[in-house]
């Protein structure tokens, strides 16, 4: 059990393992409820309710939609929680409004019997989603000592991923049942975040300056991380990052298709060995990394490292002649996405320019993670088109992608308040 000390009272509090157990599982939960969907169950009942020529096009505008109310509710919600102030602390709140929110938005998609109905039904879980993700995320710098947080990092940045899979598990058993298909994953995220609230030290800073900071000041407030130098170099880096990542999980099938000349079904077989080996490698490296980072007490040369191996993985499957080169470098991408993932929050976490507005910043620091999800896409066509007047030459994607990783890196060197 390790003692930290408590800002706010100038207490000294245990985390013990338990706790780090629960605090994963809770992180688990919420990923598995929110991007069982995104990758499957949305698109099986867009399927049930559109026709087949409308599937498609409906399809995008949902999830479009929904990303862009994750963009606009995490950094708010993360500073609504920041300016909580009640007898069950400023987390606890969010979490548990988060979770019913999310939960009515469940129902909806489960029993929508239109497409305007399930797109309000996405609509509502993604704000009940990233109100809980506001409200967790910052728990790591709120209550995890800076000795543990490399590791509880690895931990934290290997969720998503198993929680893709875990999701597509889950599904293949509960597709009988639309409700099901919804709410068994999200059975996970309602024992995680209950479990966590429960345990939670949810203090409030004994500063109580930005309790009483109006409503009206939260837009500028949103805009002040950008202010800090640290905070801005650490959002550049991750945004190039998940713009390199972006392209490779958008645009994979094309190029095996186009670029390898595999029919679809193939095409398809060589993407389930991918995502299955990006997991792997993406779980095994979080939690080494992790760990290493804690015990050279480093961040930097690890965030710098695993962007330069993420760098290899892209231009490696850019130069595939073959289907083996393809899968060696998608696992080489892995590696790097592992590491940098595990290292780079627990960077963030100790670059924060305001302890009593962690919620909100770790909020707007998510930006960088959903804005390349949008971007990638409009700025592919003529990336595809670079060297190729037939607008086919998926390889450029990729090199693309190698050129956002390497500048990734670059862009951790100005970083000051972290080695």
């Amino acid at each position: 059990m390790t003692p930290v000390h408590d800002v706010a009272t100038g207490e000294t509090r245990p985390v013990s393992t338990g706790f780090i157990a629960i605090y994963v599982l809770a992180q688990f939960g919420i990923w598995i409820a929110l991007l069982t969907p995104v990758i499957l169950t949305i698109a099986l009942r867009v399927g049930e309710i559109a026709t087949e020529a409308e599937k498609g096009k409906w399809l995008g505008v949902i999830l479009a939609t929904g990303a862009f109310v994750a963009l606009v509710s995490a950094p708010v919600c993360g500073a609504l929680s920041d300016r909580t102030r009640s007898r069950f602390g400023r987390r606890r709140p969010w979490l548990l409004g988060g979770l019913v929110v999310s939960g009515i938005g469940l129902l909806v998609l489960a029993t929508a019997p239109s497409l305007l109905l399930l797109g309000l039904g996405w609509i509502i879980c993604q704000a009940g989603f990233n109100a809980m993700q506001s409200a967790c995320l910052p728990i790591l710098p709120d209550v995890i000592p800076f000795r543990l947080q490399g590791r509880v990092a690895g931990l934290l940045g290997m969720t998503s991923t198993a929680a893709t899979f875990a999701g597509s598990w889950i599904t293949q058993f509960t597709q009988t049942s639309t409700l099901l298909m919804f709410l068994a994953p999200f059975g996970i995220t309602v024992i995680g975040v209950l479990a966590l609230v429960l345990i939670l030290p949810d203090r409030i800073p004994a500063n109580e300056n930005s309790a009483r900071t109006s409503l009206s000041a939260i837009p500028r407030a949103l805009i002040k991380p950008f202010l800090d130098h640290d905070f801005s170099w650490a959002f550049i880096s991750r945004f190039l990052i998940m713009m390199a990542w972006s392209f490779l999980l958008t645009y994979q099938l094309f190029f095996l298709t186009d670029q390898l000349s595999l029919e679809k079904l193939e095409a398809t077989q060589v993407m389930v060995r991918s995502m299955a080996i990006i997991a792997v490698a993406t779980i095994s490296i979080s939690i080494l990394g992790g760990f290493i980072s804690d015990w050279s007490g480093r961040r930097k040369p690890f965030v710098a490292l695993a962007a330069v191996i993420e760098a290899a993985g892209f231009l490696l499957v850019a130069l595939a002649p073959s289907v083996p080169q393809f899968l060696v470098g998608v696992a080489l991408a892995g590696l790097g996405k592992g590491l940098y993932f595990a290292v780079d929050l627990a960077l963030l976490a100790a670059i924060l320019p305001n302890e009593e507005e962690r919620a909100k910043d770790m909020g707007v620091f998510q930006i960088a993670n959903s804005l390349p999800q949008s971007l990638a896409p409009a700025l592919a066509p003529a990336i595809i088109f670079w060297g190729s007047a037939s607008g086919d030459n998926y390889a450029a994607i990729f090199i693309a992608g190698t050129i956002f990783a390497l500048l990734g890196a670059v862009a951790i060197a100005p970083i000051r308040r972290s080695r």
